[in-house]
Formats: structure tokens, C-alpha cells, sequence
């Protein structure tokens, strides 16, 4: 077979325009410091975890992972991330399984970022505004967003619709439109940690303001009622628990720029940059949110409210999360309530665009491998985006969007993480273990990379397995945790155990459709696919 048969063209068609500050912007993206309520509502089914403790080895365990991608993305600085590690390294069939779990994942992750946008940015903004100046119309408008499912429901489309535009832009303005939601969330997250470091008399005299003007209880009522799920006494088994929950949901999302690898300018020490001071920063303002929540509004008191709600009467919700949290102290000060809703208004409008570029950049890869019609390579001249993988992308994400808003398909978060970490993570860090002891195809590896690849592998691989076995294993002995974590059973089984049975039936239908053709694609597995 000639040469110039084994990729359908001789370039991606991407162009590198992005720098450190756009890798940055990508890793505090996709782990958004104040989306860490959404791991702290499970500390009701975990009364006895030390917070303190679990958050910082959390940052610590999850290290290996981090370098393990920072190592591959140096060494194999092409878009579409674990993809290309997979299929170069250990096997095109595994790299078969990654595709199918992430273009199924990441398009229901987007999904469901778009109803968490509402529910936890723009309808508490508008509230929060509406509550400090006395704006009655802004505040029954972020209510109704809340209470109504009709508009909640149209709410969450437009937010999907707008993040899949901001996806297709070109990589240069999406990065830069990034950049600065993302600056704008640190902003707001540091600020948020300000107003909860003025103390537990603070946020109760706060509280008890609002929730006043509403009839509702009083914070040492809810604190007394959420001593039930409270243990001053530390469980190392829950603190082991709350620790893999901060992993899962937090900092494991370090990878967005390994996808994008083949468009950032020198993206050897780009990539680097950014990930590393995205990874500092937003471990930091973690570290802020969650001593911060420990130290003003107390465990018993959130854990309580966080599984329950304050109260019905009171419009702001326990459940929207740290700008309704954040809120509350600045009700007082209207200019700073405004600060607090605006800056952090955006919370998904980062990770979201991303959860719908990441899977584009897949399929251009796979279309490139010949792997699915080369149409899906198709990348706009004016646009330098992967087009018609962006429309099918954002068609998976819209009927996830119907289905998940209207109950027809529920998968538990815990097991759409867990499908993550079996079938991409997992697979990369053993892709670095194989890299150790091989090498790279068409790269020249020294003994000490060969050596960090399998040390960084290693450990990794050691953490994503332990993680999934846990934070599944736990709910057969927590009911309160199950309730919390499970979704439906069957279809959770169904769609862990079909993943990779789609992505083996995939390769080889594939495979064998190319042979009839005269094209054996394994021939492209041996290569690294052209920038």
C-alpha cells in the first residue's frame, strides 16, 4: 500500500494558536473550583470524614495521574488526547473502547452541565441580584427557572446551543473566550473564600437575615437538626471515601489541553505551563472553598441543608450551590452580592464548550485512522474546526439533553465518572506503563523518560483502579451513600458492560469494511497522525 494511502490527507488541517494561558484556562475549566459543592453534597452519607484531611491528599494521590498526561501530552502533542496514546501504544481495539466511552460521555457530561448551569449559575444569579436590590423582577426570574420544568428545560437548550457555538469557534477565540470565564471564576472563587473566612457568627447573623424575611427556620435550628449526620469523631474509612470523591469529581479533570495538543504553539512547554498553574490555582481555591465552608457554616449545619434545603419559603436554594452560599453573606452589601453572582455567573460556560470540542477532536481522529468516513475530518477553512464532528456531537447532546431532563435516561454520575476512568484514564496510564517498557512509536525516548513513564504510569493506574472500586464497593455498606450515588441499576450495568463490547465491534467491523476496500488501517496504528 502506497504511503499516502494510510492517512486520508497529509495534515489534521488544525492550526496551533493557543498558548499556556489557554492550557490554564482549560484545566481550571474542567474542574471548576466552585463546582466542588456538587462532591461536597455527598458529606451527609459520610459524617465522620475528616474534609481537611481528605481534600489535601486528594491533591497529592491524584498527582501521578496528572504527571502521567503532562508526560504523554509532551511526548505525543497531537489533538484528540488519549485516543492517539491508546491506539499508538497499547492496541487500536482498546483505542477503540476510549472513543466510544468518550464520545458517549462527554456529550451527556455537556447535557448535563447545561441544566447545572441554570440551576447553579445564571437562575442563583438572578436571584442573588434580585434579592440585594430589591429587584422583584430578576429575582421571579431566576425562580422561575428553578420551579418552572418548562422553562428550566428551555433555559438548559439555549445553554447547550451556547456552548456547542462557543466549541466551533476558532481555537483562538474559543481559548481566549475561555481564558477569560476562567479568570473571572478565580476572581470569583477567591472571593467567595473571602466572604466564608469571615466566620460562623457571620453566616448565621446572614442567614438568619434571609431566611427571616421568609419565615423560615433559624441557622441554630437546622444546625441542631444536622447533628444526626454529623461525627466529630474521624472514620478513616469515610475519609478515604471523601478523599476518592474529591479525585473523581475534581482533580482528574486536569486533561482538556492533551485534546488540543496539536494546536497549541510550542506545545511542549504550553501545555506544561498551563497545566501546572491550572492545577495550583484551583487546588488552592478548593483548599479556600472547602475549609472555608467547614470553618462559617459549620458540617452539621451543611450537611443538613445540603440534603434536605434550608427551606421551601426561602427562594434562594441550598442546592445552587456556592453562588446561592456566597450570596447569602453578601446579601448586605448589593454591590458585592453583584460581584459575587457575575464573576462566578459563567460556572459551566468553560467546561461545557470543552465537553463538546473534546469528542469533535476524537472522531477527526478516528476519521483520520479511517476508522469512520473521512467526512468526519472535515475542518473549516474559516472556522479551523472539525465541523460536521461538531454538529454530530452537538446532536448526541441534545438528545441527551431531552432524555435526561424529562427521566426517559438517568445514568448515575458516580458510574459515568467511573466509564471515564475504566475506559480513558485507566487505559492512558497503562498506555504510559507500555511507553516505559517499549517506547513510542517514532520517538526517541531516554532511560529517565522511559523510567517517569512507568513510575507515573504505575501509581496512576494504581489510584483510577482503587477509586472505581471504592466509590462503587461503598454503597453496598452505605444505604444513605447508595441512595445518593446509584441511579438505575440496570441501565448503570447496561451501559458499562456495552461500552467496550460497542468499541471491539466498532474496530473490527471497521477493520475488516477497510480490508474489502484494500486498506489495512493498522498500517496508520504504527504511526503518529500528521500535525
Amino acid at each position: 500500500m502506497a504511503e499516502k494511502k494510510i492517512f486520508i490527507r497529509e495534515s489534521s488541517g488544525l492550526v496551533r494558536q493557543m498558548s499556556s494561558r489557554h492550557a490554564f484556562a482549560k484545566v481550571l475549566a474542567m474542574i471548576v473550583p466552585i463546582s466542588v459543592y456538587y462532591t461536597m453534597i455527598y458529606s451527609p452519607a459520610l459524617p465522620a470524614a475528616n474534609w481537611t484531611l481528605g481534600i489535601i491528599l486528594a491533591s497529592i494521590v491524584a498527582l501521578p495521574i496528572f504527571l502521567t498526561y503532562l508526560k504523554l501530552a509532551e511526548h505525543i502533542p497531537r489533538s484528540s488526547g488519549e485516543y492517539i496514546y491508546i491506539t499508538r501504544i497499547l492496541h487500536p481495539a482498546l483505542g477503540s473502547i476510549q472513543a466510544v466511552a468518550n464520545i458517549f460521555s462527554t456529550p451527556l457530561l455537556a447535557a448535563i452541565l447545561s441544566q447545572i448551569e441554570i440551576s447553579a449559575g445564571i437562575a442563583p444569579a438572578f436571584q442573588v441580584i434580585g434579592l440585594a436590590f430589591h429587584n422583584s423582577l430578576l429575582l421571579n426570574l431566576g425562580t422561575s427557572m428553578l420551579v418552572n420544568p418548562t422553562i428550566f428545560e428551555i433555559a438548559s437548550f439555549i445553554s447547550l446551543i451556547l456552548f456547542w457555538i462557543i466549541s466551533i469557534l476558532p481555537p483562538r477565540y474559543m481559548a481566549n473566550f475561555l481564558f477569560t470565564i476562567a479568570s473571572l471564576q478565580v476572581v470569583g472563587g477567591i472571593l467567595i473564600v473571602a466572604l466564608l473566612l469571615e466566620g460562623p457568627k457571620a453566616f448565621a447573623t446572614a442567614f438568619n437575615s434571609l431566611s427571616g424575611e421568609f419565615s423560615g427556620p433559624t441557622y441554630s435550628s437546622l444546625y441542631s437538626q444536622g447533628l444526626s449526620y454529623y461525627s466529630p469523631i474521624v472514620n478513616p474509612l469515610q475519609t478515604l471515601i471523601w478523599m476518592i470523591l474529591m479525585i473523581m469529581w475534581l482533580f482528574v479533570w486536569f486533561f482538556a489541553p492533551s485534546y488540543f495538543a496539536g494546536e497549541y504553539k510550542a506545545p511542549g512547554r504550553s501545555i506544561k505551563m498551563g497545566m501546572l498553574s491550572g492545577y495550583i490555582i484551583a487546588s488552592a481555591i478548593i483548599f479556600g472553598l472547602i475549609i472555608g465552608t467547614e470553618y462559617s457554616m459549620s458540617i452539621p449545619f451543611f450537611n443538613y441543608v445540603s440534603l434536605n434545603g434550608w427551606d421551601s419559603s426561602i427562594p434562594l436554594q441550598a442546592s445552587s450551590g456556592f453562588i446561592a452560599w456566597g450570596g447569602v453573606l453578601a446579601l448586605s452589601s448589593p454591590i458585592l452580592a453583584f460581584f459575587v453572582a457575575t464573576l462566578n455567573l459563567g460556572i459551566q460556560f468553560v467546561a461545557g464548550p470543552l465537553s463538546l470540542a473534546i469528542p469533535s477532536r476524537v472522531l477527526l481522529a478516528m476519521s483520520f485512522d479511517r476508522l469512520i468516513p473521512e467526512k468526519f475530518a472535515y475542518v473549516s477553512p474559516k472556522l479551523k474546526t472539525p465541523l460536521i464532528s461538531s454538529i454530530f456531537v452537538l446532536a448526541l447532546a441534545l438528545i441527551f439533553e431531552y432524555v435526561t431532563i424529562n427521566g426517559i435516561f438517568i445514568v448515575s454520575t458516580i458510574v459515568l465518572i467511573g466509564i471515564l476512568f475504566l475506559y480513558q484514564f485507566l487505559l492512558a496510564t497503562i498506555s504510559a506503563i507500555v511507553a516505559g517498557i517499549k517506547g513510542i512509536p517514532g520517538e526517541e525516548l531516554s532511560k529517565k523518560d522511559k523510567i517517569e513513564f512507568l513510575t507515573y504510569g504505575s501509581l496512576a493506574s494504581i489510584v483510577l483502579a482503587i477509586s472505581v472500586f471504592f466509590s462503587i464497593w461503598y454503597a453496598s455498606v452505605n444505604s444513605l451513600y447508595a441512595s445518593m450515588v446509584i441511579g438505575n441499576l440496570i441501565i448503570d450495568y447496561l451501559v458499562i458492560g456495552l461500552i467496550p463490547v460497542i468499541g471491539l465491534v466498532f474496530y473490527f467491523i471497521s477493520k475488516e469494511y477497510r480490508l474489502r476496500q484494500g486498506i489495512d488501517i493498522n498500517l496508520a496504528f504504527k504511526l503518529i497522525p500528521p500535525e
